[in-house]
């Protein structure tokens, strides 16, 4: 089992602010942008390898790390983003045992780089052999600027664990929209700011939102929250993230489920079920 996250992952906004690659002279956003496009790349290609979500977001995560010890912007000696998704993507193939052959993955983000999933990519190929040796070379790299911190905690084994120990596991809805939530965490900088415990009561709080669905207080009235351990703080600031994210909308999404207004200790409190029989709704709070 992974331990709890390792303090050198975890940043400050200020911290994530003060990247390389934005100090290499990227905007935020356009940063925000480049990793989200990266992350992208990586399930795209994982797609076309039928890989676990698993998998995919600890590749995500892998990619996000190293972003935080190394430039972006070629110009200044960075490596390009989908470069790096490619070489992610292959360690994570091994970490998390859900190997393929490395054939399969080269031509599988050579697919992807090229925008065309029936393309006819050999060993034979320039562009076979040029995404081979790019993973190849930057799987050391990356292991090295990962300090070989590799097995993580995931959020979506945590999310389940926590469901169970609600008794809403059942809730299909909302538990497919909080999965959802996680997902979409994979393409921002979440996993560098919160824990993935942190991440994973996030995506129960956004869901129950996003539904207007209520989870009942414990048997002592204590709300669902500090059941699983979680601090309001942290947990409004999750789905601020991703607020905050898709507001930029990088990936030119048609649909913005957080482009509501911010979200607030009233709106996580109206995520309550008062009551330790489970049957009053929760309280309505005042305008």
């Amino acid at each position: 089992m992974a331990a709890e996250e390792s303090s050198q992952w975890l940043f400050t906004e200020e911290e994530v602010l003060s990247a390389p690659s934005i100090m290499d002279g990227l905007s935020p956003q356009e940063e925000r942008c480049r990793r989200a496009k990266g992350v992208n790349f990586i399930i795209q290609a994982g797609i076309l390898l039928k890989l676990p979500q698993l998998t995919l977001a600890t590749a995500a995560v892998f990619f996000q790390r190293f972003y935080m010890r190394k430039s972006m912007v070629p110009e200044k000696m960075g490596v390009h983003h989908y470069n790096i998704a490619a070489t992610a993507l292959f360690l994570a193939t091994k970490t998390e045992e859900n190997c393929r052959k490395t054939k399969e993955i080269v031509i599988a983000v050579a697919k992807v780089a090229q925008k065309n999933a029936s393309l006819i990519i050999d060993d034979q190929s320039k562009e076979y052999w040029r995404w081979r040796d790019s993973i190849l070379l930057y799987e050391e790299i990356m292991l090295e600027l990962l300090t070989f911190d590799v097995v993580l905690q995931s959020p979506y084994t945590i999310l389940y664990d926590q469901l169970q120990k609600l008794q809403i596991e059942d809730n299909k809805p909302l538990r497919n929209v909080a999965w959802a939530f996680l997902n979409d965490s994979c393409l921002t900088t979440l996993s560098l700011r919160l824990p993935a415990k942190d991440i994973a009561i996030g995506a129960i709080y956004f869901a129950a939102k996003f539904l207007g669905d209520t989870i009942p207080d414990d048997e002592n009235g204590h709300p669902w929250w500090e059941l699983l351990g979680g601090e309001p703080g942290k947990i409004v600031r999750a789905v601020a993230v991703l607020s905050e994210f898709w507001s930029d909308n990088p990936l030119k999404r048609t649909e913005n489920p957080y482009g509501e207004s911010a979200s607030s200790g009233d709106d996580l409190d109206r995520t309550r079920r008062r009551g330790s029989d489970g049957s009053s709704m929760a309280a309505s709070s005042p305008d």
